[in-house]
């Protein structure tokens, strides 16, 4: 018994160190508040319960000047990576209706467009809960004409055009939804979205990557193996 709760201790300690302890990392004093934030990362949360960093940083992250814009390949639906004038990114997550506008009934979960107010509110309560799984996301109002097509790379700009609004829109390449009759479009050239701060470079912490249990099938017939297994775990 004295050996188990000594063992539960130690694992405990270790469960504790954060990314700038296990690799004997300095705090450098030009370090940006992204850099700061990866610091204290440890193996069960992101973040401390009473880290200040963390609204420092959705504040950065919702007011630093944006110098460039790239979509993001891969994936199902239309994401941009943001170039902060501070060498960090973020990643964009466009509006893509009211929050008001609900889900028609007929439509499957994975044709349904991806809502950026799902990924801030998925932050907060996880923060809530105490969990502090989630790394930090927070909201912010775009200027299209500044803060993207200014700045956008080529690919993703031949992607504008001027919808019979006038409201300035893009639609970018990826599975679902990006073309002009499922634009991205501002009212009329500002945007809503969502932006979610980036983990660490692999390069820098060398972590796997496991496929989520409890992840869905994205099939319109087939359902994922937790739906059929009621003692699944």
């Amino acid at each position: 018994e004295v050996i188990g709760r000594n063992r539960q201790g130690w694992e405990d300690e270790q469960n504790k160190l954060t990314f700038k302890e296990v690799y004997h990392l300095e705090a450098k004093p030009n370090l940006t508040l992204l850099q700061q934030f990866h610091m204290g990362i440890a193996k069960r949360q992101m973040y401390s319960e009473d880290d200040p960093l963390v609204n420092l940083l959705l504040q950065d992250m919702a007011t630093r000047p944006i110098v460039h814009v790239t979509q993001k390949e891969g994936g199902t639906q239309i994401k941009l990576v943001i170039d902060y004038n501070n060498t960090e990114q973020a990643l964009f997550k466009p509006m893509r209706f009211p929050r008001d506008q609900q889900t028609l009934p007929n439509h499957f979960y994975f044709t349904d467009y991806e809502r950026h107010t799902a990924e801030i509110a998925a932050f907060h309560l996880d923060r809530l809960l105490g969990f502090r799984r989630a790394m930090p996301v927070t909201g912010r109002t775009l200027n299209m004409t500044t803060e993207i097509y200014e700045i956008a790379d080529g690919e993703l700009l031949k992607t504008f055009f001027i919808s019979p609004s006038n409201n300035m829109c893009f639609h970018g390449r990826c599975s679902y939804y990006c073309d002009t009759s499922h634009a991205v479009c501002g009212s009329p050239d500002t945007l809503e979205g969502s932006f979610a701060a980036f983990l660490p470079p692999k390069e820098v912490a060398p972590r796997k990557i496991w496929r989520h249990p409890w992840r869905r099938s994205y099939h319109k017939r087939r359902k994922a193996q937790w739906e059929q297994e009621s003692d699944y775990c």
